[in-house]
């Protein structure tokens, strides 16, 4: 089984049952918290869960590290509590274990509090700085975990940014500087190479830069299962979610049996993104594919293609005679906001609204739908519109910072308006329709390249071809799109992608 997150499987005990391998069910802060409020009325020992926390941690850091050092950063709130009994159980296995008490002056939760005099009764050291200490020692975040927050103070930062030179930093929970709903991180934030977190994943620690600074998750659940009691924020997607997608092939089958997908794509001088476009349509499986762009793109697109069948189209009426053939369309790659755009644009959705044909909208299309003249226009539920986070940004009329502060409030959103199938793009991109709500974590810098939007489009509109749902060609092309990128970034490495070579790539995953 793929494991692209690295995340291991530890020893298990009476209360710990499973380490997933696979991140899938991810939660709000505020359902993590409500689920263990009453999980603990229930139990009625939530020093039992912390201590079953701290044991399994401590067993966790015993085996991944043979150093003797190390250092607890200890919150005012239970994380903190969870802290100084890891360090305690560290103690018991003669390790040397040093606590700095950050804001000592913040009143501790009573649990913190019974925890911290259990650690002052085995005279452990209390370091009050980290200025002197190896940064071969093994540093230890518990300051806040879940209840996190990105305004932290200067006292804070000044500390976190001396923790970035320890060669081993482990998170308890959540790391410090984290928003455990956004992913958005303080301007000083814990960068963990590993977060030891329990009972669920956080959204935070999925989306934005968050998960940038979990570094491998392992989740320990003590013994409680999320998943039966409590319906997940999100679902984040593997490889083995959508692997039963992929359209099969019977023997006897012909080119007719896989799918017609039209691509309508390419002003003047970005004749490029059409031809990637339907490229990545044929490569991934449609059965015909042909290309209505702008005549000057006709022979360049038959030079690279000739697979492809391509027509010049230089107003709406030369797309017309095209809208009753194809099984999907993929419009917008290369598209702006013009007058040859937008007619093309214009007629193609009327077509569309009439016949129902499942359609794709990327780039320029989704910019011209915020113009006064599509304002009318029911694009319909089976419409897919893949934004990036500066189009989302204009679509929904805020900044881009407002769709980064929490991307998937903004997929909702969009959604709400719109009424259509919804890939927000990014660092944890969001799949969303009116019920369900999908994030793939993988991929990364490699594919924040030009035409990878293009290639994405093209996987997608020939999944919808070959008979997929929308909704299930949407979360199939994202993922197979994301782990191409990490693959290519694998063998080569993050910088220098072309596009287009992420094809061998997903017809790697295809088959």
């Amino acid at each position: 089984m793929m494991d692209p997150y690295g995340l291991a499987h530890t020893t298990q005990t009476d209360w710990q049952k499973v380490v997933y391998p696979l991140v899938n069910s991810i939660y709000t802060a505020e359902q993590v918290r409500a689920f263990e409020e009453d999980l603990f009325i229930k139990e009625g020992d939530d020093l039992r869960a912390m201590m079953e926390a701290a044991k399994q941690s401590v067993e966790i850091l015993n085996k991944d590290f043979s150093t003797s050092e190390f250092i607890i950063l200890c919150g005012p709130g239970n994380n903190g509590g969870d802290g100084y009994f890891i360090g305690i159980g560290l103690g018991e296995l003669k390790k040397c274990v040093k606590f700095i008490d950050v804001l000592s002056h913040v009143k501790k939760s009573p649990l913190c509090e019974h925890a911290f005099k259990v650690a002052q009764d085995l005279d452990f050291i209390n370091a009050k700085t980290l200025k002197g200490i190896s940064s071969k020692t093994i540093i230890v975040d518990a300051i806040f975990g879940i209840g996190g927050r990105i305004d932290l103070g200067s006292e804070l930062e000044e500390i976190l940014s001396d923790c970035n030179r320890f060669e081993s930093k482990i998170a308890i929970d959540v790391p410090t500087g984290i928003d455990s709903n956004t992913g958005e991180i303080s301007q000083a934030c814990f960068n963990a190479d590993k977060t030891i977190t329990f009972i669920g994943y956080k959204l935070g620690q999925r989306i934005n830069e968050g998960k940038n600074y979990c570094g491998k998750l392992i989740l320990k659940d003590l013994g409680f299962s999320m998943d039966k009691n409590v319906s997940p924020t999100v679902k984040e997607l593997s490889f083995e979610d959508i692997k039963s997608n992929i359209p099969k092939r019977k023997e006897n089958s012909h080119k007719g049996d896989h799918g017609k997908l039209l691509i309508i794509a390419g002003d003047e001088g970005f004749g490029g993104a059409g031809i990637m476009s339907s490229e990545s349509g044929l490569k991934t499986g449609a059965g015909l594919v042909r290309l209505l762009t702008r005549k000057s793109h006709v022979s360049a697109s038959l030079t690279r293609n000739p697979e492809v069948m391509v027509s010049g189209a230089d107003n709406a009426q030369d797309i017309e005679a095209n809208l009753e053939w194809p099984d999907a369309i993929v419009a917008g790659p290369g598209m702006f906001e013009n007058f040859w755009s937008e007619q093309i644009l214009y007629k193609l959705l009327f077509s569309v609204a009439d016949k129902g044909t499942p359609t794709l909208l990327d780039a320029g299309a989704l910019r011209l739908l915020c113009h006064k003249a599509f304002s009318k226009i029911n694009l319909g539920s089976e419409t897919v519109l893949t934004p990036h986070p500066g189009e989302a940004a204009e679509m929904l009329k805020v900044s881009v910072k407002d769709i980064q502060k929490n991307r998937i409030e903004s997929a909702k959103a969009l959604q709400k308006k719109y009424g259509c199938i919804i890939i927000l793009k990014g660092n944890g991109t969001i799949i969303c329709n009116k019920n369900d709500i999908y994030l793939c974590s993988s991929g990364g810098p490699e594919l924040a390249v030009a035409g990878s939007g293009d290639i994405l489009s093209g996987i997608i509109g020939s999944l919808i071809a070959q008979g997929l749902t929308p909704f299930d060609a949407a979360k199939t092309g994202v993922v197979i799109h994301s782990l191409a990128g990490e693959d290519f970034a694998n063998d080569v490495g993050k910088i220098g992608l072309a596009a287009g070579e992420l094809i061998p790539y997903i017809r790697k995953f295809l088959n």
